[in-house]
């Protein structure tokens, strides 16, 4: 049996210029980090029946010739399944479509696992995106599968020749603890598919449409506020870049905020919150505001209000992650080369 796990991620600044229809005639940036929430697969050798068993969203069976509910998964097994019986089991920390990447961090730990943990973060992270960009056809990016791969604060390129770099952010852990802190986390609870509500900003992109472009230029000429602010341990600028970030995004698409968001955020800074975004592409999900510890009650009383729940997060620099288990029940972690 394999139990493997990938982390869920929080855009800081750039995100939407991952997307190809941007990416490829401009060039993307996004820096982002990944937190202590999480998406588990559970895997093993089924003895018992010849077919694929799946609890995912749905309990599911391949037997008869159907095919699995989770296109995810479906499109995992039939790149990298070794056609065998198997039982699938996952796990995660927040619902689906929630805006911090959890369908890509889904297909990186199912990926894994798959693999026996021999696949390198980049390899994983390049699997997951083929599985979602080229095998379902979604027209999303690449910053959640290699945010989830590599784990960690990491700033991402993403070249018009195609590739992505990957650089690793080194961030004071007093100041990690301080974002912990001051960083807020609340669940809309409205649930969305990334792929429909980017779905219109792609077409705005691909169609050449100035707006569109201007504001993404804008975006990505956020990340280098955004990493001074990581640098200079300054969470109050990092703050009022999320929300010069909202500001821009949410102008993207019509499906991107939402008439309670827009009243919630603005009772947060009303509140004495700094800035904050909805995560992900927007349509629901989470949002996240900055509040020092002098006005943080107030901005969640005001946030709160609107029905909105608290997720309370810390940064976690852990990414993908596979451990094996014997049938003595012993554990091994699988690391894979680099």
């Amino acid at each position: 049996m394999w139990i493997s796990s990938a982390p869920l991620r929080i855009s800081l600044a750039g995100g939407g210029t991952d997307v190809p229809s941007y990416a490829e005639r401009f060039g993307g940036m996004v820096l982002g980090a990944t937190i202590d929430l999480r998406v588990t697969v559970v895997g093993r050798p089924a003895r018992t029946h010849t077919h694929v068993r799946a609890c995912l969203d749905t309990c599911s069976s391949t037997a008869g010739g159907a095919a699995l509910a989770n296109p995810f998964a479906r499109e995992a097994l039939r790149r990298h399944g070794d056609g065998g019986p198997l039982d699938l089991a996952s796990f995660a920390d927040v619902p689906g479509g929630s805006g911090l990447g959890s369908s890509s961090a889904f297909s990186v730990a199912l990926l894994a696992g798959l693999e026996g943990g021999r696949l390198a973060p980049a390899a994983a992270a390049e699997a997951a995106s083929a599985i979602e960009m080229q095998g379902l056809g979604r027209p999303v990016g690449r910053q959640d599968q290699y945010l989830s791969a590599f784990g960690g604060f990491r700033l991402l390129r993403f070249p018009r020749e195609g590739g992505v770099e990957v650089e690793e952010v080194p961030v004071d852990e007093g100041f990690v603890r301080r974002l912990d802190e001051e960083l807020l986390l609340f669940f809309t609870g409205t649930t969305r598919d990334a792929g429909e509500v980017l779905g219109e900003q792609n077409a705005r992109v691909g169609g050449s449409d100035r707006d569109a472009e201007g504001r993404l230029h804008e975006i990505k000429a956020l990340t280098p506020p955004a990493l001074d602010a990581l640098k200079n341990n300054d969470a109050t600028a990092l703050g009022e870049v999320l929300g010069r970030h909202w500001n821009l995004k949410r102008r993207l698409g019509s499906r991107v905020s939402l008439p309670v968001v827009d009243r919630a955020y603005a009772d947060a800074l009303d509140a004495g919150a700094s800035g904050g975004k909805l995560l992900g592409a927007g349509g629901g999900g989470y949002l996240l505001l900055h509040a020092r510890d002098t006005v943080r009650d107030q901005v969640r009383a005001a946030v709160t209000a609107h029905g909105f729940t608290e997720q309370p997060f810390r940064f976690d620099g852990r990414g993908v992650r596979v451990t094996a288990v014997d049938p003595a029940g012993r554990y091994e972690e699988l690391v894979p080369a680099a």
